[in-house]
């Protein structure tokens, strides 16, 4: 067995689908890697195995809030703390700012290389929510540890762009990607009837219940909405069964599967959001990996890539743009080239081979200046 790789996340690991991929692409090289996840909501096995890689799990009080994720935090990084030095591992990889701490105290400490993966802009994510003095601190924080970190990984060229000032080595870009899939079926895209989907975390800022509602009066239209978060009460009560459908959580598989039977995949992010514009959606590219053409936002890095390789529609933050796109998605001829454009762009360059191959090439430089 190779080096061994401790991985701090602090959801469940669902599995969580970079995580997971990242983790089993390491396993695959030869790395001996565990995964230790914070069960903030105490629904998950203690221990369990995922492709090769060991899932271990710590448990807190109820943590499902940003009050209570900031009281049982410091319960996470101690016991998270302990477990970590209690064990053998030749380098950590923490994912996203919130384990950053506690990945350079395990590095520190331990002596071993630190991975900081950023998912996405924490310090933008959080002003939302949080006080303007919390987004100021995460950012000088982050900036001072970033600096520690002997490998930086990130999902989007504006987040590179926004980490490179402090990463010593670099950043690696390694998006959200998927290859093609060999098991899911083409799309048939037969009349100008639409199915549309949204499928993800049901979010503010996302254009969820403003797409619901705008949806429901647009004639020759369903609309299934799947994911979790703090919207799915509303979804679920404008969800009658016919029109408008809630699906709930969907295994991976399961989702690539629905995909292939709509006909458009929304991802609608607020480019007001700073942290949205940055961010590099897995359901973009899984949309693309599929073969359905995808309606996102101007203004977005997503935006930027449908545009690029015209695999859907680039729309403005508003109604009257959301149904204009509606009215020319109808037409199946359109939908068919997307769908293509987007998997052909997959093939050629957004595949997990060309991101995986990224992400080992990384682990080896870092083990290797650490020795």
């Amino acid at each position: 067995m190779g080096a061994s790789v401790l991985m701090l996340v602090t959801n469940g690991f669902r599995p969580d689908p970079r995580v997971a991929k990242e983790a089993e692409a390491l396993v695959k090289d030869g790395y001996d890697v565990t995964v230790l996840a914070w069960d903030r909501e105490n629904a998950f096995p203690d221990r369990e195995e995922h492709r090769g890689a060991h899932i271990m799990r710590i448990r807190t009080g109820w943590a499902g809030s940003m009050l209570h994720f900031l009281i049982n935090y410091p319960l996470f990084f101690l016991r998270g703390l302990i477990m970590a030095l209690r064990r053998e591992d030749d380098i950590v990889h923490s994912h996203d700012f919130d384990t950053l701490p506690l990945g350079f105290m395990v590095s520190w400490m331990k002596r071993i290389p630190l991975v900081f993966d950023a998912h996405e802009n924490y310090a933008q994510m959080i002003s939302i929510d949080a006080p303007h003095i919390v987004p100021r601190l995460v950012l000088w924080m982050e900036g001072i540890l970033t600096r520690r970190a002997d490998l930086v990984i990130t999902v989007s060229e504006v987040h590179a762009a926004h980490m490179r000032p402090n990463a010593r080595n670099g950043v690696v870009l390694v998006e959200n990607c998927i290859n093609v899939p060999s098991d899911v079926p083409e799309p048939e895209f037969k009349d100008r009837r639409l199915r549309l989907l949204y499928v993800g975390t049901l979010e503010p800022m996302r254009y969820i219940l403003e797409s619901i509602d705008a949806t429901r009066d647009i004639d020759g239209c369903v609309y299934e909405v799947a994911g979790w978060g703090r919207l799915e009460e509303d979804v679920r009560k404008r969800s009658d069964g016919s029109k408008v459908r809630f699906l709930g959580v969907l295994r991976h598989h399961d989702m690539l599967m629905r995909m292939a039977s709509s006909d458009v995949v929304l991802c609608l992010l607020d480019p007001s959001n700073q942290n949205y514009v940055g961010n590099s959606p897995t359901k973009i590219y899984e949309a693309m990996a599929v073969g359905v053409p995808v309606l996102t936002t101007g203004g977005t890095t997503s935006g930027d890539l449908v545009a690029r390789e015209k695999c859907g529609l680039v729309i403005d933050w508003s109604e009257e743009s959301y149904r204009s796109a509606i009215e020319k998605l109808r037409e199946p001829g359109l939908r068919r080239e997307m769908g293509r454009a987007g998997r052909a762009a997959v093939e050629r360059e957004y595949n997990w081979d060309n991101m995986k191959r990224r992400l080992l090439d990384g682990y080896r430089d870092a083990l290797l200046r650490s020795r």
